[in-house]
């Protein structure tokens, strides 16, 4: 199978995974104890008559199966519906939070990757070392505290605590940035940003880089047990040719398909990191719209994570298929 065509089978798979996903989040929350019409039937504050107008105002009263098929018009014009909470549409709602949790998101993914791979690869190679010892210490007691503990860890020492005690160094606890501050200027707006970046993208990155360390660690460390290692290492060959030449990049390769299956995980760490840090994102949004019954809120922003999620996994395939070009013969 030529790269074309291997590329071109994965892209359908994912436009076929992404309208079952779709569909399976249409039907979830109109089954579901909780869904927008049950909401209304059963809100005692909202009169009989206005109840009525908002289940036609937005086709609550249609059957099931018209309602799909006009959500699925909606969706190929970019409507996602009308935020009960906001009083807007769906998709200015999410646009507007989507930015900020992209940046954490993709500023956490990159480093998540680089850092991880290569620690994970310089860790293995000093397999039974006190580094490597460090490391599986370091890496089983972070793994048993939740995401949400070590946030708050982070916040009670970098944020209260640091400030308190008049720190050189402390940064704030909540929000992407402070009021007023894109008037100062490009750089001093960039770096306050940041600034509100800092905390709750430590929290994601190292928990992203010793997981992806472990698992790259854990590849290379079986791949250096191979025959055509040995055989390397006996035909005379330095250290970083045989770590990097041979081993490496056949360690490698479950962990890139790995890194595009972590990006739903990643994104569920993000909605809490998100809500403990008060970070304006889309999992913070999410989940005072899941708080509030925010119906078609929440279903956009599945709509729009199982987007992405799909998104990471198809170029996680089409790297794998540059990689390795033996499984484009599958």
């Amino acid at each position: 199978m030529g790269l074309k065509s291997y590329i071109a089978k994965k892209v359908l798979f994912a436009a076929i995974a992404y309208f079952v996903a779709v569909t399976i989040v249409f039907f979830l929350y109109h089954i579901l104890p909780g869904n927008p019409a049950n909401v209304f039937a059963l809100d005692p504050r909202v009169p009989p008559a206005v109840r009525e107008q908002l289940l036609i105002r937005w086709g609550l009263n249609e059957p099931l199966w018209k309602q799909y098929f006009i959500f699925l018009g909606n969706l190929l014009q970019g409507d996602l519906g009308y935020s009960f909470l906001h009083k807007k549409p769906v998709a200015e709602v999410i646009g507007v939070s989507l930015p900020w949790t992209l940046l954490l998101l993709g500023t956490s993914f990159v480093l998540n990757a680089v850092i991880g791979i290569l620690l994970g690869a310089f860790v293995a190679w000093r397999r039974g070392s006190k580094l490597d010892t460090g490391f599986v210490l370091t890496y089983n007691v972070y793994n048993a505290l939740p995401l949400f503990f070590v946030g708050m860890l982070f916040i009670a020492l970098f944020g209260f605590y640091a400030r308190d005690n008049d720190w050189p160094i402390w940064f704030p606890i909540y929000g992407a940035q402070t009021p007023g501050a894109s008037e100062t200027g490009f750089f001093p707006y960039l770096g306050d940003i940041l600034w509100h970046l800092f905390l709750p993208l430590m929290v994601l990155t190292i928990s992203g880089v010793l997981g992806w360390s472990w698992f790259m660690r854990g590849n290379l460390i079986n791949v250096l047990t191979e025959d055509y290692i040995k055989t390397a290492k006996a035909k005379g060959l330095n250290e970083n040719q045989v770590l990097y030449k041979h081993a490496f990049r056949n360690a490698v390769l479950p962990v890139i398909t790995s890194i595009g299956m972590s990006i739903g995980g990643l994104i569920g760490g993000a909605v809490l990191i998100e809500t403990v840090f008060s970070y304006p994102g889309t999992g913070r949004m999410l989940y005072d719209a899941l708080m509030r019954r925010d119906y078609p809120l929440v279903q956009g922003a599945f709509i729009i994570i199982a987007g992405i999620t799909l998104l990471g996994l198809l170029f996680a395939e089409i790297v794998y298929g540059f990689v390795d070009p033996r499984i484009r013969t599958e």
